[in-house]
């Protein structure tokens, strides 16, 4: 196999995983984790200060709060100096899913990648991260993909 067909067939294979993950260990909440997991790091944060440490639109972040307000894993309240501002936090059910979600995601990762022993996991690790930096140094300002923490969602977020 050629170079170029080489190429073409890590990248199809890319693809294949990405989809897999996609559809098996991606719920279709990956965004809404994502906030409530942010919300237990840094504690209420106002809906602008979250929109910008998920790095999504004004609009997607409406969205997800509201679903998580819905569900009540938030709550909102007006900030006591400035009245026109709202603060998010998230609510003792929210922080209970949250931690639910992260212990689930560490089961299914360990079921996921046990194909790999160690070794191969490390070294795939460390080619995916030299493949992504490669294409950001392509496009310094084109980054649509945030580096995930490791309990973070799959295709959401």
């Amino acid at each position: 196999m050629d170079q170029t067909e080489q190429a073409l067939t890590i990248l199809r294979l890319l693809r294949c995983c990405g989809r897999y993950l996609h559809h098996h260990w991606g719920d279709g909440r990956g965004s809404q984790f994502r906030a409530l997991r942010i919300l237990n790091e840094q504690g209420q944060l106002t809906q602008r200060q979250l929109q910008d440490l998920m790095e999504i639109q004004q609009g997607s972040l409406s969205e997800i709060v509201k679903k998580l307000e819905d569900q009540g894993f938030i709550a909102r309240e007006r900030e006591p100096s400035d009245r026109r501002q709202l603060l998010i936090r998230a609510t003792e059910e929210g922080r209970n899913q949250s931690r639910l979600r992260q212990e689930k995601r560490r089961r299914e990762s360990q079921e996921l990648m046990k194909a790999l022993d160690s070794a191969e996991q490390e070294r795939l690790l460390e080619l995916l991260t030299k493949l992504l930096d490669s294409w950001e140094d392509r496009d310094p300002h084109n980054h649509p993909h945030h580096r995930p923490s490791p309990l973070e969602g799959g295709g959401e977020g």
